[in-house]
């Protein structure tokens, strides 16, 4: 008669190790289907991460290549800006003779040795005060 309820006891004991162990079998499963998920979300993670720092490198690449290009277009530019004063110096200093020319009475020598004369004096001046 002890045997009985010591047996129905077990028997309890035995159910209720079972249903926890079914509840636990599922659970785990739960948390590997997670675990999967989540590792290729991770791996999804570190592409995107990996793509991302490509681009910054290779944006990087190409910006040192941008500046360096607008530097050489820059000090062409500059160049270019030089001769254009430099042109533009001469173009008023050929006005400028061509008008005191035109101002005054022709000699007897003729138009063309007074025009020679005045640019030649103001190329002179001019070379003077560059230097």
């Amino acid at each position: 008669m002890i045997s009985s309820p010591i047996d129905l006891a077990l028997l309890g004991a035995l159910a209720f190790t079972g249903w926890r162990t079914v509840v636990m079998a599922r659970e785990l499963r739960a948390l590997r289907r997670g675990e999967t998920e989540m590792s290729k979300a991770l791996r999804d993670a570190d592409a995107a991460i990996n793509r991302a720092a490509h681009a910054v490198v290779m944006l990087r690449s190409e910006g040192v290549e941008i500046v360096a290009a607008l530097d050489e277009r820059i000090s062409a530019a500059r160049d270019v800006a030089v001769e254009l004063e430099d042109t533009i110096r001469v173009a008023d200093r050929r006005l400028a003779v061509a008008n005191d020319a035109a101002a005054r009475p022709q000699p007897a020598g003729g138009p063309q040795d007074t025009w020679l004369g005045m640019i030649e004096s103001r190329l002179a001046s001019g070379s003077a005060a560059n230097r």
